[in-house]
């Protein structure tokens, strides 16, 4: 079975219905569990209409969710600290999502690669 962390990216494309990312993630559906960290969480949030939440929160249900625990507090602050000279357009959300993929043994879905360049997480 695959276990796969999904970027907030590929949760938006997910909730509007955009035909490439759902055939991905029916393709992939019978033999992955998909994951989302309280970060995503927010994020999709931070952007929703109230009219959306209902359908959101739907979705959210049928993944499972990861909770940021301390080691991937630690692993966001390492890949910070190694990337934010050379990538100084990353933001600390998206360094405790690949934390959260990498701590968990997960690959990671994203459609944002340049916001990714740790060589230590498998992608989708």
């Amino acid at each position: 079975m695959n276990r796969v962390m999904l970027d907030t990216d590929i949760i938006i494309n997910l909730l509007k219905k955009d035909g490439y990312f759902v055939d991905a993630f029916l393709n992939l559906y019978n033999n992955t569990t998909f994951y989302y960290n309280p970060i995503v969480v927010a994020e999709i949030y931070a952007g929703a209409f109230k009219k959306e939440h209902k359908t959101i929160e739907d979705f959210f249900n049928r993944l499972t969710n990861i909770d940021i625990c301390k080691q991937t507090g630690i692993q966001a602050g390492l890949y910070a600290n190694q990337y934010s000279k050379a990538f100084n357009k990353i933001s600390l959300e998206d360094y405790t999502i690949a934390a959260s993929a990498k701590i968990n043994s997960m690959k990671l879905w994203t459609n944002n690669k340049k916001h990714y360049p740790m060589r230590d997480i498998e992608y989708i």
